[in-house]
């Protein structure tokens, strides 16, 4: 069946958006928010979007706000895919329930896609992570389908960079279905420019076909979670009026985000931290316990508080009570959690991994080092703390480099442009091949 030809690209844009999860529906993770912003936003500047993801659960609360901006949206329609087909053999999104579900998922997601899309419907269609794979596949088997433009996000591509062996042997099968699918499609997202050669080097994309589109926050709505009260009472609850410098880190508690490091750094800077300071760990993770042992052994017990999980109203209160961030990963997708620190005008020291050196930069709002280096994130802390006095003034130039690049209106916007450099490319070559 040929496709019906879209008249012009003046008209009203008709976005398929493939998905596992969106936020609030299915989590909270930084895909799920990367997603329910996107679609919003997108739906701000007036775009149409058929929003495709797996089926949702009966028990998600139908209250609030970010449900109502996203389920009671008229230009934003929801379409349901069955996920898991392991349970209660598999957990679903295990290494081994994914390489089950993931190629399934993705294929019928696709197949219900393009009956649409030979209807004419759809203008362009935007894949997030494996999601690729599915319309891939089905672009082989339905070659007309060709005609539509395809944009696909890749995001953090954890699996190429997780250095321990045996998980990058369970990742094998995922990063060549990665690789595949993204090489197939018209446009592939780098989420920072200092990743873009990733894409090429790691996926075998055509570097011609690389657009960098940031991942991002909502400032209005981040700095809208800031509650004073709840900001004071946890002031109260962690007794932080009564430390001299407050020091806050959010991430899983997993090895690859630095901790260790972290923490024996501290250590040795002990003699030049006053008397009364408080590193505050935010996250869950396996690595608590751990963590937990290693601060107790170094003699940083009564510095060092793991406070678990917290809401987006406390943490966000929270970060408006601190001194400095600080974000030793080894190795990062994006960092969404550098972009909130840095809305709320706090000075980073952060490793020079992933999407970071896009956001921090050295002298200007913080402290850049080497991934993985002991040695230079002392020496950066301790460089840090002789340039206190820099604090405030790194602090409002991080929020400024937020608001000019990496604020959602911003990024729906040169989403919006890259669709329509597609659509015009795709007029003036009559198709993609």
């Amino acid at each position: 069946m040929a496709i019906t030809p879209v008249a012009s690209i003046d008209h009203q844009l008709r976005v398929a958006m493939l998905c596992r999860a969106v936020f609030p529906l299915h989590g909270f993770g930084g895909i799920e928010r990367h997603v329910f912003h996107l679609v919003t936003h997108l739906s701000d500047l007036g775009v149409k979007l058929d929003l495709w993801t797996q089926t949702i659960p009966h028990d998600v609360p139908t209250a609030g706000e970010a449900y109502a901006r996203l389920c009671q949206n008229p230009l934003i329609e929801l379409h349901e895919t069955r996920y898991d087909r392991t349970s209660p053999w598999l957990r679903p999104n295990s290494i081994i329930g994914r390489q089950f579900n993931y190629p399934i998922f993705t294929w019928q997601q696709a197949s219900a896609v393009a009956k649409t899309a030979q209807q004419g419907q759809i203008d362009i269609v935007h894949t997030q992570g494996l999601c690729a794979l599915g319309w891939g596949l089905v672009r082989q088997q339905q070659p007309s389908l060709r005609r539509i433009p395809q944009l696909a996000n890749p995001h953090g591509m954890e699996e190429y960079k997780n250095v321990d062996w045996r998980k990058q042997l369970a990742y094998a099968p995922f990063r060549a279905q990665y690789s595949w699918s993204h090489r197939q499609a018209d446009c592939a997202i780098a989420t920072d420019a200092c990743t873009a050669d990733d894409l090429p080097n790691l996926l075998g994309v055509d570097p011609t076909r690389v657009a960098v589109l940031p991942s991002a926050i909502d400032v209005a709505e981040a700095l809208g979670q800031v509650d004073e009260q709840l900001g004071n009472e946890l002031v109260q609850r962690l007794q932080l009026a009564d430390h001299d410098l407050v020091f806050l880190t959010v991430s899983r508690l997993e090895r690859n985000k630095g901790y260790h490091l972290l923490l024996a750094a501290l250590a040795e800077l002990r003699d030049l931290l006053p008397a009364s300071w408080r590193l505050l760990m935010v996250g869950t993770g396996k690595e608590q316990a751990a963590l937990e042992q290693q601060a107790q052994s170094l003699g940083l017990a009564q510095h060092v508080s793991l406070l678990g999980r917290l809401s987006d109203r406390e943490l966000h209160s929270l970060y408006e009570h601190v001194d400095l961030f600080i974000h030793p990963t080894l190795y990062e997708g994006s960092s969404l959690v550098t972009l909130e620190a840095m809305i709320h005008r706090l000075p980073v020291v952060a490793t020079a991994a992933g999407g970071i050196p896009d956001k921090v930069i050295s002298g200007h709002n913080g402290l850049l080092v080497p991934a993985n280096n002991q040695r230079a994130l002392v020496n950066a802390l301790r460089l840090a703390l002789d340039l206190r006095e820099y604090w405030p003034q790194w602090g409002a130039a991080g929020a400024a480099i937020v608001r000019r690049s990496f604020d959602w209106p911003v990024v729906a916007r040169q989403t919006l442009a890259t669709y329509r450099e597609l659509l015009q490319s795709r007029s003036l070559r009559g198709g993609f091949q």
